[in-house]
């Protein structure tokens, strides 16, 4: 008789695997990218979709698990309640202390703070904002509003050290994907690389 081979795990187990390690790839891509500066600020940016996907906050878990002071940033305040925000530090105003606890263990989510569009975004607040938060952790990770629909990643793009684009398996044209690559460089823009989405099972590559 015929020795069964012993479980290994599930299907789901082994695509969660798959997915973890794909992060841990994407994690030292950005940790150990070659460049004048080391990477403390990236962009993820969800091309030719009608939705944000994941990937951003998921990459900041990554480095949390890792053992990083990171930070994950939404950016698209468009429809977003009172609470404050990204929004309000480019304005100015203090974090309350919830978003200051860089040295405690896990993730600190800053949501995007309300705002009418991404004008606030292109301003020199951006940027100020993004120092003090580079001041707070090892690495902040940003999502946005998907490019080309809104231009808001082209208004972040020059404030920060590198920008990862996702395109969507079977979503994103590659026309709009390569426009995409194209207008963010225009705008000075360090592509660290394209992650593919995949929605149905959630895996990604590099």
């Amino acid at each position: 008789m015929k020795e069964k081979p012993l479980a290994t795990g599930s299907a789901s187990e082994t695509a969660h695997q798959i997915v973890d390690e794909a992060f841990r790839t994407l994690r030292s891509t950005v940790k150990f990218a070659s460049g004048k500066r080391a990477v403390r600020s990236v962009l993820v940016v969800d091309v030719d979709t009608s939705s944000t996907s994941d990937v951003a906050r998921r990459l900041a878990e990554s480095f949390v698990q890792a053992g990083d002071r990171c930070a994950y940033v939404e950016t698209d305040g468009r429809g977003a309640g009172a609470e404050p925000g990204f929004a309000d530090l480019v304005a100015g105003k203090p974090l309350p202390e919830k978003y200051q606890q860089a040295g405690g263990a896990g993730l600190v989510v800053v949501p995007a703070g309300r705002a009418a569009g991404g004008d606030h975004l292109a301003s020199a607040g951006a940027d100020r904002a993004l120092a003090t938060l580079a001041d707070q952790f090892d690495l902040v990770v940003l999502s946005c509003a998907p490019l080309p629909r809104y231009a808001d990643a082209l208004a972040l793009a020059p404030w920060v050290d590198g920008v990862i684009m996702v395109v969507a398996a079977g979503t994103t044209r590659r026309p709009k994907a390569i426009d995409a690559r194209d207008a963010l460089q225009r705008v000075g823009a360090n592509i660290l690389g394209v992650v593919l989405a995949e929605g149905k099972r959630g895996l990604f590559s590099r």
